[in-house]
């Protein structure tokens, strides 16, 4: 049986309830003044820049690569000292188990690789959900960001794990795969390649294919991809300034980017730049509150 649209919005997390989220990006110098949330949680991922966060009679320095769980009733502010680019969420708990358990855990953590992978699909599978509602089920992302959440504040950051889940599956431990994803963005062929495992070019071609079902080359040009569509997504660096930071010259960039998604970097980037700063609703009576001091 197939659900229409009004079917699939009726059928969400019974634990936990996406109500909104939103990318936004903050100036130097500007502020939320301390408030608080009476029926909702919240949780601010900080992608870059810098400054302080207040939870409660808590000080923490912001910094690239962390996450701040704002509990409903708990009083909260943010002073930027930098340009700083933030996914933002909010939430409601219903679970009595999973409250208690968010409640105890430290409201601060680091979120780096799968984590901090998974909060930013959840951030576009929204964005994808709002233009066109039948493409993704609600439940569907807010069970996914559940399970995130809850990882990432009562089992620790998976900081060493692999931030790209879009490629294939692989031992990160084998010597090849590390190297690869270590100096991605250096010039690399097969003959040096070869020369440093030791190898012959055609010999480590075919127990890199054996097991990954691609060359090194192919595998290569899959994480520059990644990482590529990553700095257009969630950073402010200049289009030459990402294609560089990959290893690519920006033509090849924009031919394989094009060839890939079917638009130019600066169309790619477009596309989510359009959300910036702009709500997200998952829950259609929920009402969002801007704060921010300029």
């Amino acid at each position: 049986m197939i659900l229409g649209a009004g079917h699939m919005s009726e059928l969400r997390d019974s634990q936990l309830q996406l109500l909104w989220t939103a990318r936004i990006d903050y100036s130097t110098s500007s502020r939320v003044e301390p408030h608080q949330h009476n029926d909702y949680e919240q949780l601010l991922v900080i992608l870059s820049g810098d400054g302080e966060v207040c939870i409660g009679e808590q000080h923490y320095t912001m910094k690239e690569g962390s996450a701040y769980l704002l509990l409903r009733g708990v009083s909260h502010s943010f002073q930027f000292k930098r340009d700083t680019i933030t996914l933002d969420f909010k939430f409601r708990l219903s679970d009595s188990r999973i409250m208690e358990a968010l409640g105890s855990a430290e409201p601060y953590c680091i979120c780096r690789g799968t984590e901090l992978t998974e909060i930013k699909q959840w951030y576009k599978m929204s964005l994808q959900q709002m233009r066109n509602p039948v493409s993704v089920h609600p439940l569907r992302i807010e069970a996914g960001f559940k399970s995130t959440l809850v990882s990432l504040l009562l089992s620790g950051a998976a900081v060493h794990a692999s931030p790209y889940a879009a490629l294939p599956s692989v031992d990160d431990n084998e010597p090849l795969v590390h190297y690869l994803k270590t100096n991605f963005a250096e010039k690399i062929t097969l003959d040096l390649l070869a020369k440093h495992f030791g190898f012959n070019r055609n010999y480590l071609i075919k127990i890199f294919y054996d097991k990954t079902g691609i060359t090194p080359i192919q595998f290569l040009q899959a994480i520059r991809l990644e990482k590529s569509k990553e700095y257009l997504e969630f950073t402010s660096l200049s289009i030459s300034e990402v294609a560089d930071k990959v290893g690519w010259t920006l033509p090849y960039f924009s031919k394989i980017l094009k060839k890939q998604v079917g638009l130019s970097p600066s169309q790619y980037r477009d596309s989510l730049l359009n959300a910036v700063g702009k709500d997200i609703i998952l829950e259609h009576d929920f009402l969002n509150e801007w704060r921010i001091v300029r």
